[in-house]
């Protein structure tokens, strides 16, 4: 009866694993569709005013994290990267609008800014590769421990016999 709960657990588990990767994979198309819908508005990154198409695609980025939310019940794991280096686009984007900036200067802020992220995203991972390594390595460590505290010792038998003068010992 057990290990029958165990299966109808697990199987429920794979459902619910399976029903939010679909929401998943369906947010990342809408995120597509988005993009692509904000390249069709403003098709010129470089073309005065640029904050509608940032703004366009923060709001689709908006969009997928809250879908992820609702399927996940969290947010996108880099969505606090990506929200910093919307804000910092933004701020590009607005001094460009007002002249402040030039093109040259707008495009290599942006770019600084999408470097920037992208390096906080490797490091995140990284990081995370690690902590995982840390825990695979103490949970083996614990399971070692547990399994030679709990290892079963047979009792050792020792027989001695005499031969004159000479005593043999066997330990078993």
């Amino acid at each position: 009866m057990r290990w029958l709960t165990v299966l109808i657990v697990l199987m429920l588990a794979g459902c619910a694993s399976s029903q939010i990767q679909k929401a998943q994979d369906a947010a990342r198309l809408q995120l597509g569709r988005d993009w692509a819908e904000c390249d069709s508005l403003y098709p010129d990154k470089n073309r005065k005013p640029v904050t509608p198409r940032i703004k366009c695609q923060a709001a689709a980025n908006g969009k997928l994290a809250a879908a992820w939310k609702r399927a996940t019940g969290n947010a996108p794991s880099d969505m606090v990267i990506h929200e910093k280096n919307v804000a910092q686009a933004l701020l590009a984007a607005e001094r460009f609008d007002k002249g402040e900036i030039s093109a040259a200067e707008y495009n290599l802020e942006i770019a600084n800014s999408n470097l920037e992220a992208e390096n906080q995203r490797f490091h995140r991972k990284a990081v995370a590769a690690k902590v995982d390594a840390a825990r695979q390595e103490a949970a083996a460590s614990t399971s070692a421990a547990i399994r030679a505290a709990t290892q079963v010792r047979r009792p050792t038998t020792t027989n001695c016999n005499t031969f004159g003068s000479t005593v043999n010992c066997t330990a078993y």
